[in-house]
């Protein structure tokens, strides 16, 4: 009784003594020996493996771009845009991640609820599913399943299960350092204390054995991190807990280095080369007069080592006027008088072949829109030599007069070969300005034509190009380069749709940012150029049910991951990288239910497998999909784009005194809306969060305006803005206003 009396004591003890400690799991690909489906590894729906401290894959790109393809918009709609772009939003508006405090306690241990309504209708949460795909692509494991894992099963000769051994290993690690600044293995996630119970099968299907988690407080939350994948009927995350931000800060955290490549399509600037060679600019006016008249050959011809990329032609109507000057003898003039300097004007219309190009090695060095010029006109005759000199003296009249004039002015230089990732300008050599002559018009009167031969009249301008040469070093770009890395602290997702809001074709981005290097226990910041061509995480649905031979499997989702273990350390699983492309493919193929035989076989006896949703805590009824409001809601914008369309300003509360806010105004007053009919209408979307305490919309116009109170500093605001049309369409666009202090 007495020994019974003291487990009961340890149990309470453990389950009530360390309640505060969160911890989290890392994911990798399944490339450990021990890794095998017999002991509960790469399981049907897994997609990788937990890992140990120091082999994570993360990544290391800051921006990721997403977007939706025709298949989800087609059946989740506007409605279930935006219930993606709440998740991702979630994610967005983490901070960098070394700013948190050291036990997190910004964070909940449990940010799991339930709105009883959507668990009656069995649906499934829409935005908290994306939430949990996001932690999962973003380097983290399932807690809950990985704390305690089997590394081997041994049978013995006395078979199964009289004579089987194991080797339990934990995969689930505290983000509080120890006191030797280390991090531990831990026992606890956010909070909840597990323990586990080998539970061996002996005969297929695999897993044949697992060390299966339970709380030792048997009334405790289980699977509360986003991570861990507890969502259910009627459940709903509303934010990231301590144990899944504990994870991306130890992945995440700019003093986690590891040796890494920048990735597939990357160029990476290389300025560790001291080998110094001469740069000579040359007349930006020049090229940009000559580029709309050539083609690609003529223009290469004319400037040498220039590299065009893309060209296109058009063709315009081209009014060319010209102006000449003649002497002549007027009709009235009396006779003897000296011939008259005349102006005429010829203008010509024709059809004529212009050319845009995009350079591939032309970097500009100074460029104005405007520059001066100096007019020099030249009078030779009689009337240049004033009006009391002797009669048939010729006499030459040189006069400058400098202009304003409109034009592209300035210089460049063309990459040298060594050097695509641009220069570094050591220093400055030589400064030259040089003059370019160009003649405007001519006039001569002609021998016995006109009186008093000898006379002539000519108009220049004279414009300047300064010219400078450097001495540089080489800056060439690196693919995929391999250094060892800090970790880039916050990860943002950013949506480029297609070509069309439901088009095929995405439009390639060049994505440049910069990230931490190491080299020679110097820390650098290296540059590095990255060409999207299609999004790194595409959002899509289809029918996902197996069939006839699969049944009863339907999940409710599948998705791609990429890991890159080619920088692995020797006899480790890693480190390694995450890379792109990612494809999140929802299951579309609706409300979808159970039957059975030989008893349950109608409408009355059957379960419900899969209907998606969206909801939250309020009262507001839940969406379901397929959504017909919400694909009308799709239609619609397809007809009426709104602009902007990302996240508007942020709200600033200034207290010199403690009691007085700054107004915040005009957020949507530059809003931008093509076609639709007008008047517009400006509201929250049904079932939006509130503003901002004390922001109020003006319905009229779209401003948003107020004074932000105190107790909002620091807080982010998400809200659904609708813009309804005369004809009764509405847009529903997703935004945030974040109040600093």
């Amino acid at each position: 009784m007495l020994r019974l009396l003291k487990q009961c004591w340890w149990l309470v003890v453990l389950a009530t003594g360390t309640t505060t400690a969160p911890a989290f799991s890392l994911l990798g690909p399944v490339n450990e020996p021990y890794q095998v489906p017999v002991i509960g590894y790469d399981l049907p729906g897994d997609i990788g493996a937990p890992k140990n401290l120091g082999e994570e894959y993360r990544w290391n790109k800051p921006t990721l771009y997403y977007a939706f393809d025709q298949n989800f918009l087609d059946f989740f709609g506007s409605n279930g845009v935006l219930a993606v772009e709440q998740a991702i939003g979630i994610y967005n508006g983490l901070t960098n991640v070394s700013q948190y405090s050291s036990d997190l306690s910004e964070f909940p241990m449990e940010s799991r609820r339930f709105n009883f309504r959507a668990q009656a209708m069995t649906l499934l949460d829409l935005k908290s599913v994306m939430m949990n795909l996001l932690a999962e692509q973003l380097g983290l494991a399932e807690p809950d399943r990985y704390t305690w894992c089997l590394h081997d099963r041994f049978v013995g000769p006395g078979g199964c299960p009289a004579d089987v051994s194991y080797l339990v290993i934990k995969r689930n690690f505290d983000p509080v350092t120890s006191t030797l600044d280390q991090l531990q293995p831990s026992s606890y996630v956010n909070g909840v204390l597990y323990s586990y119970q080998i539970i061996e099968f002996c005969n297929p299907p695999n897993p044949l054995a697992d060390a299966f988690e339970f709380s030792v407080d048997p009334l405790a939350n289980t699977f509360t991190a986003v991570a861990a994948n507890g969502i259910d009927y009627g459940s709903f995350y509303t934010g990231l807990t301590r144990d899944d931000v504990a994870g991306l800060r130890y992945l995440l955290r700019t003093n986690n280095m590891n040796v890494e490549s920048a990735g597939n399509g990357t160029l990476t600037a290389a300025t560790n080369l001291n080998a110094s060679q001469l740069l000579v600019t040359s007349n930006l006016t020049s090229l940009v007069a000559a580029a709309p008249t050539n083609d690609a050959a003529a223009l290469t011809a004319l400037f040498p080592g220039l590299i065009i990329a893309s060209t296109t032609s058009y063709f315009t109507l081209v009014v060319t006027t010209n102006t000449f000057a003649y002497y002549t003898n007027l009709p009235w003039a009396p006779a003897g008088s000296p011939a008259t300097l005349t102006n005429g004007t010829i203008r010509t219309t024709n059809v004529a072949t212009r050319y845009n190009h995009t350079f591939a090695n032309v970097v500009t060095n100074s460029y104005y829109t405007n520059g001066m010029e100096k007019l020099q006109t030249t009078t030779v005759g009689a009337g240049a030599c004033g009006p009391i000199a002797p009669p048939g003296l010729i006499c030459t009249n040189v006069t400058w007069q400098t202009v304003a004039t409109n034009g592209i002015v300035g210089d460049y230089y063309l990459l040298p070969t060594n050097s695509a990732c641009g220069v570094l300008i050591i220093r400055s050599w030589l400064t030259n300005v040089y003059t370019v002559t160009n003649d405007l018009v001519t006039a001569t009167n002609a021998a016995g034509v006109t009186n008093l031969n000898n006379q002539q009249f000519s108009q220049s301008t004279i414009s300047y190009f300064t010219n400078h040469i450097f001495e540089i070093h080489p800056v060439p770009c690196v693919s995929n380069a391999v250094a060892l890395r800090q970790g880039i602290e916050k990860v943002r997702f950013v949506r480029r749709d297609f070509d069309s809001l439901i088009g095929q074709f995405f439009d390639p981005i060049t994505d440049e940012y910069t990230v931490g290097v190491i080299t020679n226990s110097t820390l650098y910041r290296q540059s590095v150029r990255r060409l999207v061509t299609r999004p790194d995480l595409l959002i899509s649905a289809a029918d996902l049910t197996a069939g006839p031979a699969g049944l009863p499997a339907v999940p409710s989702t599948t998705r791609t991951i990429s890991f890159n273990s080619a920088n692995a350390l020797p006899g480790l699983a890693g480190p390694g990288t995450i890379e792109p492309d990612v494809q999140f493919t929802f299951n579309k193929v609706g409300p979808v239910y159970l039957n059975f035989s030989p008893s349950f076989m109608d409408e009355l006896s059957q379960e419900t497998v899969l209907i998606w949703g969206s909801f939250d805590g309020t009262t507001n009824a839940p969406v379901v999909y397929p959504n017909g409001t919400s694909v009308e809601n799709l239609e619609n914008q397809v007809l009426i784009q709104v602009s902007p369309t990302g996240p508007v300003t942020n709200g600033v509360v200034t207290l010199p005194n403690g009691t007085v806010g700054s107004d915040y105004a005009g957020v949507f007053s530059g809003f931008t809306v093509l076609g639709g009919q007008a008047p517009y209408a400006w509201g929250l979307a049904p079932g939006s969060p509130a503003l901002p305490p004390n922001l109020i919309l003006n319905p009229n116009v779209g401003t948003i305006s107020g004074a932000p109170t105190n107790s909002t500093a620091g807080l982010t605001f998400d809200f659904v803005l609708r813009m309804t049309d005369a004809g009764a369409r509405f847009v529903d666009r997703p935004y945030a206003i974040k109040i600093n202090p």
